[in-house]
């Protein structure tokens, strides 16, 4: 895991660029889960208006001003890189590991004439100098995907090291707590006449939700295996604060509530230190 390959960059014509950064083992469940059928019914099954409210939830809580360098930590296919674009934030980097997805993003800045640098990349080895950022945020649960808890933790690390002293860090994670106290073995959705059922199992002793997914909709049946470490508040707390950053407050919805027992997702502000 974490081999280098070449520092490749493409520009594509326009701001957007794609640059190659690192390489993974193949064994990792996430490198196989992120395929066209999370895209199709994860990503394409969010309104642009959920999209819409998050993005002002995300510029209130960061305080983002126009001139600011604007980290999207684990993009996916540039949901709120874009969006923020689209308001007049020119100074916006997008990252993920999934290469289909930062291409798609490139593809969509380019049709709508945005400024947005999109980088293939690993969040534990972020391809960045040190204080680069003057914000940076990691959005739908893009995090605790990896076994190790010391690699969860260089996440954060990461994170620290590209901000500017004073810079602000927001995360968005699943509220371990409250899956806890509402635990559902088994879920299901639907979306445009596909279905996504969800086989799980929590490891109260490891605080890991182990799950299969299965799709099953115009392209046959697919199942997919997924292991997520889930936090409690004050656990990322204490990462926060041996990764250099400094906890300032969690809220449980879009609108500001403070986190409760009551919130499935926790939102928390961090700062590095000046």
């Amino acid at each position: 895991m974490n081999k280098h390959s070449s520092q490749e960059r493409t520009t594509t014509s326009g701001s957007p660029r794609l640059r190659k950064a690192k390489t993974w083992g193949k064994n990792e469940w996430w490198l196989k889960f992120f395929d066209d059928n999370w895209k199709r019914l994860g990503f394409g099954s969010i309104e642009p208006e959920q999209t819409g409210q998050e993005t002002d939830f995300l510029t209130k809580a960061l305080d983002l001003k126009q001139d600011e360098r604007i980290l999207d930590q684990a993009c996916g296919i540039g949901r709120h890189s874009l969006e923020l674009a689209r308001r007049g934030f020119r100074r916006v980097t997008g990252l993920d590991f999934t290469q289909g997805y930062i291409k798609e993003a490139i593809l969509k800045a380019e049709h709508e004439d945005l400024k947005v640098e999109f980088v293939h990349g690993d969040m534990k080895d972020l391809p960045f100098a040190d204080s680069s950022f003057d914000a940076v945020y990691n959005f739908f649960t893009s995090f605790g995907y990896f076994a190790d808890e010391l690699d969860n933790e260089r996440v954060l690390k990461e994170v620290s090291r590209v901000l500017k002293p004073g810079g602000r860090f927001l995360l968005d994670v699943v509220h371990r707590d409250y899956v806890v106290r509402n635990f559902q073995a088994r879920g299901w959705s639907e979306y445009d006449g596909e279905f996504v059922l969800e086989e799980r199992r929590f490891d109260l002793t490891t605080s890991r939700n182990e799950c299969t997914w299965v799709y099953i909709g115009k392209r046959g049946k697919t199942e997919k295996p997924v292991s997520l470490r889930m936090y409690s508040l004050h656990e990322l707390r204490a990462m926060f604060e041996r990764s250099g950053l400094t906890f300032t407050e969690a809220w449980g919805t879009w609108d500001f509530e403070l986190l409760t027992w009551d919130h499935f997702r926790q939102k928390l502000l961090a700062v590095k230190p000046r």
